[in-house]
């Protein structure tokens, strides 16, 4: 079985992309990895995708391993491998759906699934009104970021009014969501097609609202009760991937949906569970060959 691995460059391969490559291995497939920016399309009297000699139309699966960073490459080539026929997670809709936070919670709302409160404007002026009308803490979010990274808690106006400057100044839009409280944790749930391969729970530090590992939080194994399993298969239809991480808060609202990831990074779930992430999705793909 033929398997391209896509992401960065080999300079930039991370902790998660070197597992996959090694679990793969592991697995018996003819794996490849292959760094998006290199792959060249083509169109004439018909499509093309190639890597150097490689036809990627002839890969039995392609696993994107496609940040925000690499968005705007990642979703043609995705869809001329859509065009080709090719067998993969998502289509390359759901990169513009998924590396942008507000469009993603537009189709999770879709969807039934319950989400914070959240706003989005381009206008600091418009942002600083619908701060006025809310109570803090608020979280103000870029549309693009994961891991923790574009998420600040605000705890004053005057906070406010300095960050919404500078992002104005920035040019980039603002995603203001309402604090949901809670105990300080988040859930994660990791899909792959029809299963859950991993799920943990992420603990903030005593001074953190956020519970993300990289903004100091630290994770604990933790099983997913039905309900959130459901959740966790309801989100990742509304994207449409068959593998994504889900990630969730309890309130006495209920569970929230904050995020949905078509990248996840595994390095963290796989220390405080022990389980075997790589190995589960490099089995989901094989059952997907087979199909």
């Amino acid at each position: 079985m033929k398997l391209a691995i896509l992401g960065p460059t080999q300079k930039f391969i991370g902790y998660t992309t070197k597992r996959l490559i090694a679990e793969a291995k592991n697995a018996g497939f003819n794996a490849k990895y292959i760094p998006l920016v290199s792959i060249q399309l083509r169109v004439d009297n018909g499509l093309g995708a190639f890597y150097e000699k490689t036809d990627m139309s002839k890969f039995d699966y392609v696993l994107p391993r496609i940040d925000s960073k690499r968005a705007i490459i990642g979703y043609p080539v995705i869809r001329f491998l859509d065009d080709l026929g090719v067998r993969k997670p998502y289509p390359a809709e759901t990169i513009h759906i998924a590396h942008n936070k507000f469009l993603t919670l537009e189709q999770l709302v879709k969807h039934g699934i319950k989400v914070p409160e959240t706003y989005l404007t381009g206008s600091k002026e418009s942002a600083m009104k619908i701060i006025e009308k809310q109570k803090l803490p608020l979280m103000i979010k870029l549309l693009a970021g994961f891991g923790g990274k574009g998420v600040m808690v605000i705890e004053s106006k005057e906070a406010a009014k300095s960050l919404i400057e500078t992002m104005n100044t920035l040019k980039q839009e603002v995603l203001i969501e309402k604090f949901v409280p809670n105990p300080g944790e988040d859930i994660r749930g990791i899909v792959a097609g029809d299963e859950i391969i991993g799920s943990f729970k992420r603990i903030a530090s005593p001074e953190e609202k956020r519970a993300n590992i990289k903004a100091g939080g630290r994770g604990v194994a933790y099983k997913l009760t039905s309900e959130m399993e459901e959740i966790c298969f309801k989100c990742a239809e509304a994207i449409k991937s068959r593998i994504c991480a889900v990630d969730m808060i309890e309130s006495k609202n209920g569970i929230h949906v904050i995020e949905v990831n078509i990248n996840p990074g595994i390095q963290e779930i796989e220390k405080a569970t022990n389980i075997n992430v790589a190995r589960n999705i490099m089995e989901f793909i094989q059952n997907e060959i087979k199909r």
